[in-house]
């Protein structure tokens, strides 16, 4: 356990407290609590690079407070009527399907897992950036109780869904292209006496 690891795991934390205040109404703290689950996110992958305190341990932590973070948000959006269901139904169900197609490619090819093997690309970070940005814009309209804020919503509504779906068909593209790539490589090579 270092530093970097030591906030990542604040900010696990931190996601469940985030969602309950979200849920009851408290958007102010709602909104520093997921400030605040950003600057750590932020943070902790500062750190590690500066002070070279990669692991294994943070490779599989932070991915996965990324998208906890994504699931609580996205669900108490939904439930509190801050975005449609299907837009949420879209950004859980694509981090179901990578998910579960990396864990299945990784164990059924290597025997293990090891997440320092898949990366996202450039327009799945855009994808991420834009749908935190809709949940962000979404929680300063309720703590705002802003009406002008609401169409601005929308319109990141739309863009979030827009590269979202492109984001899973860039991924999942790549996906077959790489079971193909590997299927054939295993047909092509000598089978053990």
């Amino acid at each position: 356990m270092n530093l970097p690891n030591a906030l990542t795991l604040a900010r696990i934390l931190l996601v469940p407290v985030f969602g309950w205040l979200w849920l009851t109404g408290r958007h102010g703290p709602a909104l520093w609590a997921f400030v605040i689950g950003g600057l750590t996110d932020v943070l902790d992958g500062l750190l590690a690079r500066a002070l070279d305190q990669r692991t294994r341990l943070g490779a599989l932590l932070d991915p996965a407070a990324d998208k906890l973070t994504l699931l609580v948000a996205f669900l108490v959006a939904v439930s509190v009527g801050a975005v449609p269901w299907w837009l949420a139904a879209l950004v859980i169900g694509r981090d179901i399907v990578l998910s579960s197609a990396a864990a299945v490619y990784t164990l059924v090819r290597h025997r293990r897992w090891d997440p320092s093997e898949w990366h996202p690309t450039r327009i799945g970070k855009y994808a991420t950036f834009f749908q935190l940005a809709t949940i962000a814009l979404a929680l300063v309209a309720r703590a705002a109780d802003s009406d002008l804020l609401r169409p601005w919503v929308g319109g990141l509504v739309l863009v979030t869904t827009a590269i979202t779906t492109v984001a899973l068909l860039q991924y999942l593209a790549a996906g077959v292209r790489l079971f193909r790539r590997t299927d054939g490589a295993e047909r092509a090579s000598p089978q053990p006496a």
